[in-house]
């Protein structure tokens, strides 16, 4: 897996500080759970810190040194009977050992895609699966690819650097900044390598300096989403469309999966 924010786990929080779609979601799913939770990929917290602070007992893993110590700067600022109900472990999601079971093992905003191989996704869920009650449930989310933007995008042109169209105040500087992005599907191996640059931009309109972010992911069809699971001992509890828990209907959508371990299969 790649560190896309090793070194400056700040912008994450810059960037995706108005992203709150999914929020709501997994709280609720945190809050309800019949016991501890454990977020894969907690990042800075932007949904283990919510969910805390709904009473839920959280322990959130990340493989990025950088971005757990954002959020432990965040967890310190809170009340300590939230802080109290906050664990954070670095670690691999493919490869952890938290020696206990969980109700609720989340994955959200695509992190499982930062998996690019076929073997590390099922070493991952097989090390889920193990951490997972017998009767918890894992949740996670990812686009539903789309095969025409995968086509449109395939190409030398396909790729071109574009604006996005998003600005963003940084609050270090004061400065705007400007995001510009580059795609590109690598369809046999079922990637996208994305590229984005933020313009830092003065009160004058000069660009003053710019950052880098990389980003790799492999995509993952529903029906192969599927398959994967019950390879690992999953069945799938619920598949929905959309954070408000409508069903999956439409190609094209965010697939979150509610899955649990299935009673036929052999431990993992």
């Amino acid at each position: 897996m790649q560190d896309d924010y090793t070194r400056d786990a700040e912008l994450y929080d810059i960037v995706y500080a108005d992203y709150d779609e999914d929020i709501a979601f997994y709280v609720e799913e945190a809050r309800q759970a019949a016991g501890p939770c454990l977020e894969l990929g907690c990042g800075t917290g932007r949904i283990l810190i919510p969910s805390a602070q709904a009473g839920a007992t959280m322990v959130g893993l990340d493989a990025s040194p950088s971005m757990l110590h954002r959020a432990r700067q965040k967890v310190a600022a809170l009340p300590p009977e939230v802080q109290a109900r906050i664990t954070l472990v670095q670690g691999d999601m493919r490869a952890f050992d938290l020696q206990q079971q969980f109700a609720l093992i989340t994955i959200p905003f695509r992190a499982f895609l930062h998996l690019l191989q076929v073997s590390d996704q099922i070493v991952a869920l097989h090390t889920i699966r193990r951490h997972l009650h017998p009767d918890g449930r894992l949740i996670l989310n990812f686009f539903d690819p789309s095969l025409e933007y995968i086509v449109a995008h395939s190409g030398p042109i396909g790729g071109a650097l574009h604006t996005t169209g998003e600005s963003f105040v940084d609050p270090r500087s004061g400065h705007l900044l400007i995001e510009w992005a580059t795609v590109h599907y690598q369809r046999e191996l079922q990637r996208i390598e994305q590229s984005f640059i933020y313009d830092e931009v003065d009160a004058q309109g000069r660009v003053v300096g710019r950052l880098y972010r990389q980003l790799r992911l492999r995509y993952i069809f529903r029906w192969e989403f599927e398959h994967l699971l019950a390879r690992c001992g999953f069945e799938v509890a619920a598949l929905y469309g959309s954070f408000d828990r409508r069903p999956y209907l439409q190609a094209g959508s965010e697939l979150i999966w509610v899955a649990r371990p299935s009673r036929n299969a052999a431990p993992a």
